[in-house]
């Protein structure tokens, strides 16, 4: 593969890369970043998207304003410090496209995720480990923008208010 060309877009790794557009919610201390959905880092302590919500967190990447066919899509599911629990993992994560560039108005921590137009295409249920888990279309999803939504996490009693996972990785059809 040292040799091989790729196409513009696509790493190594054969995913896509990707450009963050806008987050529902992200920390400031760098550990719990939002750009840490596509930074390649999986280690405890760093690589880690930390939502600091209960109920709900929204991240819409983008192919860097270029439309692609995805048949796959690989989200890594770590939490982030020494003393985190795996219970503060997204417990539902739900995907929705656009086509359109309707989602380049979302700016601001103010602007609504329901004031653009998505196209629901998966519901996943995740499972409680951390490592990857993977989501196989059946026909490849076209995409200009790609939203995902985490969806509470797995804590009961105590209830801690972070829903986490890690790299988001999306494939083209081989």
């Amino acid at each position: 593969m040292k040799n091989e060309l790729l196409p513009i877009g696509v790493r190594r790794d054969g995913s896509f890369y990707t450009r963050i557009e806008w987050a529902s919610i992200t920390d400031p201390d760098p550990t719990f970043w939002v750009c840490n959905l596509i930074d390649d880092d999986i280690e405890r302590c760093g690589g880690t998207w930390g939502a600091n919500d209960e109920k709900k967190a929204d991240v819409v990447l983008s192919f860097f304003g270029e439309e692609q066919e995805i048949s796959k899509i690989r989200i890594f599911r770590n939490v982030g410090l020494d003393y985190s629990i795996l219970e503060e993992l997204a417990k539902v994560v739900n995907i929705y496209v656009s086509t359109t560039d309707e989602p380049r108005k979302l700016r601001r921590k103010e602007d609504s995720i329901d004031s653009v137009e998505w196209t629901h295409i998966h519901r996943e249920e995740m499972e409680m480990a951390e490592g990857w888990q993977e989501i196989v279309f059946d026909t490849p999803v076209k995409a200009k923008y790609v939203r995902f939504e985490l969806c509470e996490n797995f804590c009961t009693e105590p209830f801690i208010p972070w829903i986490e996972t890690s790299e988001i990785k999306m494939y083209p059809e081989k």
